[in-house]
């Protein structure tokens, strides 16, 4: 049985669909990150499981019950608002002991006060209002009433937002690691696909009011089931580019492309056409003989004149100019020898089992299969 179960949500705002005929299951022991853009509803969704906002119809769930009158002190859930929701008139360490006034006895207060500041790092904190802290240390002091609360569902609404890189990779990491200790479920908003990556075991993306797609991290991002999805995970994004089909088999318009073997979509998408996605770490740096040779890697072959090379940490980025847009490969330094220069014609493969084949209509992945 799930922990948390919402069924054929809907919600609207004067007049706006946010959630529609909305399905989610989470189970406990499971950190799920919704995923999406501004405006999917994913804030809309955690304020239903938490009971401050109400579905215009569908059912909210939780541990088998539904909830979905039930007010928000009688479910054993805690929330951190992506406005940090502090009490102005109270410091860091009296709003941490009021969350805990009444959910648990006396004797834990202590400990669980100091595991809430310790993990967050708030203990210079303490004596502080809200009005006296940046943004990090809000979100920070925020986060850390809810470990205090020790609540069987937790909920983060852009928990890692004004934080700086160094302190929201710890963070990250002290949050995995509190929520494995803890037994219950974690649920964590958010529009950054690294971050999404970083810290779910399960990654719901949203788009329109609904789910696109959920699954683990590696399976959304190497088997992205609709373009939207697609685009919500991986940095650098993933290259597009529009190509025809003739009885199935996909036929390339540009002299700077060739395709090696020959690429067949298994469905009917001859009608309009498929869009090609091909992740920046799914090329290879190859040679013009290479791709000349009738055993060359079955694939995308591309040559074009390089934009620029950067070094980014230990790989390289390569942008080099395709057709109206810019595409972006990169590779292990280690792989790369000698690095090209910006103006060098340069020659890259995509093989066949690193494209990714979408409907043009219908924007939904299409399987491929190759002949040749």
């Amino acid at each position: 049985m799930s922990l948390v179960h919402l069924h054929q949500l809907i919600k609207s705002f004067r007049g706006q669909l946010v959630l529609d005929q909305f399905d989610l299951e989470v189970e406990s022991g499971s950190y799920l990150v919704l995923l999406g853009p501004s405006g999917c509803g994913k804030t809309t969704t955690l304020r239903m499981i938490a009971g401050l906002e109400r579905p215009d119809s569908g059912q909210v769930n939780i541990n088998g019950e539904n909830v979905t009158s039930v007010p928000p002190r009688k479910r054993d859930v805690s929330m951190v608002f992506q406005n940090d929701g502090l009490y102005p008139h109270l410091t860091v360490e009296q709003t941490l002991r009021l969350a805990l006034r009444g959910r648990c006895k006396a004797s834990e207060v202590d400990s669980r006060f100091s595991e809430a500041v310790d993990l967050t790092g708030v203990s210079k904190l303490l004596d502080r209002l809200p009005g006296q802290m940046s943004g990090g240390e809000l979100r920070r002091a925020a986060i850390a009433t809810a470990i205090a609360k020790k609540t069987v569902i937790r909920l983060f609404d852009e928990p890692m937002s004004a934080l700086d890189v160094g302190l929201r990779e710890q963070m990250q990491r002290d949050l995995v690691r509190w929520h494995h200790e803890v037994p219950g479920a974690t649920i964590h908003v958010t529009h950054d696909g690294n971050e999404a990556m970083r810290s779910a075991d399960r990654i719901a993306v949203m788009g329109g009011g609904r789910i696109l797609q959920v699954g683990d991290p590696a399976t959304v991002y190497d088997q992205p089931q609709e373009i939207a999805v697609a685009k919500a995970i991986g940095t650098p994004a993933m290259n597009w580019l529009a190509a025809d089909t003739v009885d199935g088999w996909i036929r390339l318009n540009n002299p700077t492309l060739a395709m090696s073997g020959t690429v067949r979509v298994d469905a009917d998408a001859s009608c309009d056409g498929v869009i090609l996605g091909v992740r920046p770490g799914g090329f290879l740096l190859t040679r013009k003989e290479e791709r000349e040779q009738p055993n060359a890697i079955p694939g995308l072959h591309l040559s074009t004149k390089l934009l620029d090379c950067r070094i980014v940490q230990e790989t390289v980025e390569i942008i080099v100019q395709f057709a109206d847009t810019e595409w972006t490969a990169v590779f292990n330094r280690k792989d790369c020898g000698q690095l090209p220069t910006p103006g060098e014609l340069i020659f890259l493969c995509v093989p066949a089992d690193a494209l990714h084949v979408f409907s043009a209509s219908t924007q939904r992945r299409l399987d491929i299969s190759l002949v040749g």
